[in-house]
């Protein structure tokens, strides 16, 4: 199986995490119920501040619907504030059956 795999680390600004956390439910809740999307979820580091959305989609194309839904450009925009850094991965990947 064939799939796309994003990994979107945040560094939130000095205590802006409870913020950001805040602002992701909605972005949260509605890209569980998109079309191509296998499972979003985001996590919080346990031995440093940061944020990271871990997302895993159909295909490419479903990302890229994603990115330019209202729920996740209201998330950008209500976000960017509270963000000191974001880096972004996005994995190719295949599924390796053991």
């Amino acid at each position: 199986m064939n799939f796309i795999i994003v990994l979107a680390k945040i560094t939130p600004k000095k205590g802006c995490t409870d913020t950001i956390v805040e602002i992701s439910h909605e972005l949260v809740e509605a890209t569980l119920a998109e079309e191509g999307n296998i499972d979003y979820q985001l996590l919080q580091s346990t031995t440093c501040d940061t944020l990271t959305f871990v997302e895993k989609w159909e295909t490419l194309d479903a990302l890229k619907q994603h990115m330019a839904s209202p729920h996740f450009q209201e998330f950008g925009a209500e976000s960017a504030e509270f963000i000191e850094n974001m880096d972004i991965q996005v994995i190719d990947a295949n599924e390796i059956q053991l």
